[in-house]
């Protein structure tokens, strides 16, 4: 009776065992969900990105009805451009074929390109912030530290230990978490670029 009962109590905390495995390791994600999760992914980062450079695929000018390629500044009797719509088309065709691509890729290469990227993406301002944070409050003449490629080769060396030292599973679990990092920390930036809009 008690070897009954030891066996049915070793079956379950097997049972359990597996089930909490099972629950921990993400599940295998369709073509479809890759592309759909790199899209949400890309498609932040880049409007981001044009939005701050100013690189709109194409200028409308809504008083004249006129649609110039690239970006194209006010012309007398025109009213304002819009670059809105050269974002949103850019970035569109950016994110989908990097979604395309990512389609393609294996998953593990896939996982930790998204992770290099997603942090590239998140230390190169986070850097910039803090040198410019710097360079103004020492006493010292500091101007170099507000470089934008000293901050991005800094950027780029730490997403890169980030990505190559991270586990595997912990990449993998990342991967589905940053759609909804990112696209928070894109509409961060952009408000905060947009600021002087709001508060005029």
């Amino acid at each position: 009776m008690t070897q009954t009962l030891d066996i049915h109590q070793d079956v379950s905390r097997l049972g359990r065992a597996q089930a909490a495995s099972s629950s921990a390791a993400p599940a295998a994600i369709s073509k479809s969900g890759v592309f759909a999760i790199t899209f949400g992914i890309t498609f932040m980062v880049l409007y981001t990105v044009l939005e701050q450079l100013n690189w709109p695929l194409f200028t409308y000018h809504p008083a004249v009805g006129k649609l110039d390629f690239w970006m194209q500044r006010p012309r007398s009797g025109e009213g304002p451009p819009m670059y809105w719509f050269g974002w949103l088309a850019l970035s569109g065709i950016g994110a989908v074929t990097v979604s395309f691509v990512a389609t393609l890729l294996p998953r593990p290469w896939l996982y930790r390109a998204t992770v290099f990227c997603c942090v590239l993406a998140a230390l190169w301002p986070a850097l910039l912030v803090a040198a410019a944070f710097i360079a103004d409050r020492v006493s010292f003449d500091a101007e170099f530290l507000k470089s934008i490629w000293l901050a991005g080769a800094l950027a780029l060396a730490g997403a890169a230990a980030i990505s190559f030292y991270g586990s595997a599973q912990w990449v993998q679990r990342l991967w589905v978490k940053w759609l909804w990092l990112v696209p928070v920390g894109g509409l961060a930036v952009l408000g905060y670029s947009l600021k002087s809009f709001f508060l005029r």
